[in-house]
């Protein structure tokens, strides 16, 4: 009975967050899906890719955060206009958050494959609360008495570099910071807030197979510190891939992935939590995260034989 009502706290806890802090999924092997997190990015890649990512955090604890995202993106060069779009389920203990995001990206083009571009976003978020996982334990909190639905809608923009060698994005998600209402009649509503990211990725070719990529990810949220997330990938002849990455104070992880005829990607991640987490599941506070991503390689042209005259 104490352990039920202390998950029962915590979950109260991580629905305190939701409202307040962290609002957007988050997965390890982020800097192989920029337009994720930058909207600028959509269509970076230059080859169209779809793709989807299950994630399961916090390994010994019921009812951990279990992420679901469908996405892909492509870049129309003749309109020099990317699209992305991205569909997820974000499910934390009885709370649970569903939504979609299309975003365009414009670029002007420079010299040796670089290129500025410059993105928006809309985003359609639904956020969801179980009650009868709660009631049991706060039958007379004022939000099981509230509808266990709330539906809202957001913006993004962004700016993202990109070279051969070196790629850059700034944006700001959730910008109007649209009103959440989870309890009806609240003098202090919950809302969406803003999310600031700083992201930088360059390529050191060692070899013809080889290519060593170091990156980075700043993160800021409205009264949190900023976090910082920073890793190295090494790639092999476009089939293999290996890396790890830190998250500041918070998790160590390692990843690997493999190409399948250039065009399906399988990878997989292992994220291991610092505490408090380790403390309420007997240190096995971890995530695994499964990539799937099929690649859409340009056609060649076609070659007409002329005959020889």
């Amino acid at each position: 009975m104490r352990i039920k009502l202390l998950l029962s706290v915590m979950f109260f806890c991580l629905f305190a967050i939701a409202a307040k802090a962290q609002q957007i999924f988050e997965i390890s092997q982020y800097m192989q899906h920029s337009f994720l997190y930058n909207p600028a990015a959509a269509g970076a890649a230059d080859e169209p890719s779809i793709g989807g990512v299950y994630r399961s955090q916090w390994s010994g604890i019921d009812g951990g955060p279990k992420t679901v995202l469908l996405f892909g993106d492509k870049y129309f060069e003749k309109q020099k206009v990317g699209v992305g779009i991205t569909l997820y389920n974000d499910v934390t203990g009885p709370t649970s958050r569903t939504g979609g995001q299309v975003a365009l990206s414009y670029s002007i083009d420079f010299q040796n494959g670089k290129r500025l571009m410059f993105g928006l976003a809309g985003r359609l978020l639904e956020f969801s609360v179980d009650k009868s996982k709660l009631s049991l334990y706060q039958a007379n909190d004022p939000l099981l008495a509230s509808s266990g639905n709330k539906l809202t809608g957001d913006a993004d923009a962004g700016i993202y570099y990109k070279s051969p060698t070196l790629n850059a994005g700034i944006c700001a998600d959730q910008l109007i910071q649209s009103k959440l209402n989870l309890i009806d009649g609240s003098k202090t509503p919950g809302q969406l807030y803003s999310h600031y990211y700083l992201s930088a990725d360059y390529h050191i070719k060692i070899d013809e197979d080889n290519v060593l990529i170091p990156n980075v990810l700043f993160q800021y949220l409205p009264n949190a510190p900023m976090e910082f997330l920073g890793g190295m990938r090494l790639e092999y002849a476009d089939l293999l891939w290996i890396g790890f990455s830190y998250h500041s104070q918070q998790s160590f992880t390692a990843f690997a992935g493999f190409k399948i005829n250039h065009t399906l990607g399988i990878g997989y991640a292992y994220e291991l939590y610092n505490t408090p987490i380790s403390l309420f599941d007997g240190g096995g506070g971890a995530a695994n995260e499964l990539m799937l991503k099929y690649y859409f390689h340009p056609k060649a042209p076609k070659v007409t034989a002329i005959d020889p005259l």
